[in-house]
């Protein structure tokens, strides 16, 4: 298994998707599963359900994935439930790492998809990236690898990835 961790918005779903099509390995974006399990989009289960009910599923969820695969983690999967714990046990960890700016970026042009900052205006996500980030990356760089996208083009990154000591 090879699983990339890191904040919302880094980019673990497009480099996900692009290494299993390279490695002709089935990709698992658990925000995408867990919709398709619920039948309802992220957003609605966090109105409906409540943040601790979505990262019971991506426990759950995670622990169910058999066989070698490319998984795409939720931002926040790593710090529920010794969930990053589970994934190292399991296989190699990649935290795609930006800068605070580079993810304001980033998520100021789709904050209406993003549970958790939908309802944020640009001064509170920065202060959202700010805190979260800093708190998520005493687990995030737990990873087997670091990989610091900010400036990174797609095939930079997947470069860098593939000159990792890693294999399947």
């Amino acid at each position: 298994m090879l699983y990339l961790i890191g904040f919302m918005g880094v980019g673990k779903s497009t480099i996900g998707l692009q290494l299993a099509n390279q490695f002709n390995l089935p990709f698992i974006d658990t925000d995408k599963e867990i919709e398709k399990m619920e039948g309802k989009d992220i957003l609605d289960i966090f109105k409906k359900n409540g943040e601790n009910y979505f990262r019971n599923i991506e426990s759950k969820l995670i622990k169910t994935i058999k066989g070698k695969s490319i998984i795409s983690c939720g931002g926040g999967l790593p710090f529920s439930n010794n969930n990053m714990g589970y994934i190292k046990s399991k296989g190699i960890c990649i935290y795609l790492k930006a800068s605070k700016e580079t993810l304001y970026n980033r998520l100021k042009k789709e904050i209406s998809h993003r549970p958790l900052i939908c309802q944020k205006a640009d001064y509170e996500l920065k202060i959202f990236i700010k805190e979260n980030l800093t708190q998520r990356e005493v687990i995030y760089k737990k990873a087997d690898h670091i990989i610091n996208t900010d400036n990174l083009k797609e095939n930079e990154i997947l470069r860098e990835i593939n000159a990792l000591p890693i294999s399947f």
